[in-house]
């Protein structure tokens, strides 16, 4: 049942655009009319009683759902996801009582380096009144070039992940543009492009990387960036190999516009070595590394390298909003990437992280539930119907993301279980629950 169907909406909606619609009924979302989980009519029935084509209708739903307000197509219906829209999407916050919340990709505050000795000798670094035109501070390139996995020339440091690829993309697109994305991904890279108004061009990432047939079509819409994580990818912890790389490469050689745009979140906590599309496409690619998973989330870091040219615009946008990122969090971040006591903690942190990972998944597979255990901070498990699989964990006590918020458009059903913080122990009794919820119906 939902509580406005067809012929009851049909006659409230007084203008039956995609916009009209889309508005009516996300004023009916933040007034608590509607609420969480209410069911929206089928978009055939609406479309009938509006007199409108089901593209129409079709068209409202996907302006809902790039606000976050409404989710889900197809068997599954469409639902009210939240009034706070994408807010909630980024942020998972909830009051629903909770063992464990397993939703977000966390690290664990037992296992990041401390910061007291880094940011003391850093509060220490002369010229801290005066203002700074630099895009990094010269003893932060100095430890971050030798390491970068191909030559760049230019090098930024941005205020987290987050804001170095909305700087990036922003420098590289305008409003309209298209974006090849890897499919699924993290959901708040999804929301951050909608934010920008890039339409999304989905290309699945397999085992390997990218899949190149997808790749193929996808480079005939034209797109101006193509966007990936080259390892400890999210969410299914897939890493692009060595020959994936260089057969991305020579399809994009085939399109001489769109640029490569690489995104490295877990950094020094991924088991494998990087393979950049930049050891072939140097000019093309921008590559983002993170700091702040393994060094430690309030550090708020991300490096930026690329072409000199490419970061003249990069460092403009930079300029144009914050002028530059904080020379004493830039210092800290260099004494503890040169620190050994800091190299062993994080060296001690990634296998820690990997045993809780794959603690997870070989219970999982005992459990006859066949999830690879690859890389990264979450298992990506596929179920028979997600809202019921989340459902059941909720009455368990545990919290995990649904996989539509990971994908652009429909896909597969999944969920996202986090093990970054999984507690020693619990992986057995997890598993079960786990395996119920893949299954209920």
């Amino acid at each position: 049942m939902t509580k406005f169907d067809a012929a009851l909406l049909g006659r409230r909606i007084e203008d039956p655009s995609s916009r009209g619609i889309a508005s009516y009924v996300a004023e009916l979302i933040r007034t608590g009319e509607l609420t969480p989980g209410d069911a929206l009519p089928h978009v055939r029935s609406l479309a009938e009683v509006l007199r409108v084509s089901p593209a129409t209708v079709s068209s409202a739903w996907s302006l809902l759902k790039k606000r976050g307000l409404i989710m889900g197509s197809g068997k599954s219906g469409t639902r009210v996801s939240s009034p706070a829209g994408l807010v909630t999407r980024i942020e998972p916050a909830s009051i629903i009582p909770a063992r464990f919340d397993m939703r977000l990709l966390y690290p664990d505050p037992d296992l990041l380096p401390s910061l007291k000795p880094a940011l003391v000798s850093a509060s220490e670094m002369p010229g801290l009144d005066q203002y700074y035109d630099s895009p990094i501070l010269p003893a932060l390139r100095d430890v971050v070039e030798p390491e970068w996995p191909y030559p760049a020339e230019a090098f930024a440091v941005a205020n987290g992940a987050s804001d170095a690829i909305w700087t990036v993309l922003q420098s590289l697109s305008v409003p309209g543009d298209r974006i090849v994305v890897e499919s699924p991904t993290q959901p708040q890279l999804l929301n951050l492009m909608s934010d920008l108004g890039l339409t999304v061009v989905p290309v699945p990432y397999v085992e390997g990387g990218l899949s190149l047939m997808h790749l193929e079509e996808a480079m005939k819409t034209r797109p101006v960036v193509v966007f990936y994580q080259p390892r400890a990818q999210v969410p299914t912890g897939n890493a692009t190999a060595t020959d994936r790389a260089w057969r991305i490469a020579e399809v994009l050689k085939r399109n001489t516009s769109a640029m490569i745009v690489e995104y490295d979140d877990l950094n020094a906590l991924s088991l494998v070595d990087i393979n950049s599309v930049g050891e072939y496409l140097p000019k093309r690619t921008i590559h983002i590394k993170s700091y702040e998973k393994s060094y430690g989330p309030d550090l708020r870091l991300a490096v930026i390298g690329t072409t000199v040219a490419r970061m003249a615009t990069v460092h403009a946008q930079i300029r144009l909003t914050r002028q530059w990122t904080s020379r004493i969090l830039q210092s800290a971040l260099a004494w503890l990437l040169q620190d050994e006591v800091t190299a062993e903690g994080v060296a001690r942190a990634r296998g820690i992280y990997a045993e809780r990972l794959f603690a997870l998944t070989s219970m999982l597979h005992a459990n006859g539930i066949d999830v690879p255990a690859r890389d990264g901070f979450c298992v990506w498990i596929p179920v028979t119907d997600e809202a019921k699989a989340i459902e059941h964990l909720t009455a368990h006590g545990i919290l995990a993301l649904a996989g539509e918020t990971s994908y652009s458009t429909g896909a597969l059903p999944h969920i996202r279980v986090a093990t970054s913080r999984m507690e020693p122990g619990i992986s057995s009794q997890l598993a079960e629950i786990l395996r119920q919820s893949a299954l209920a119906l």
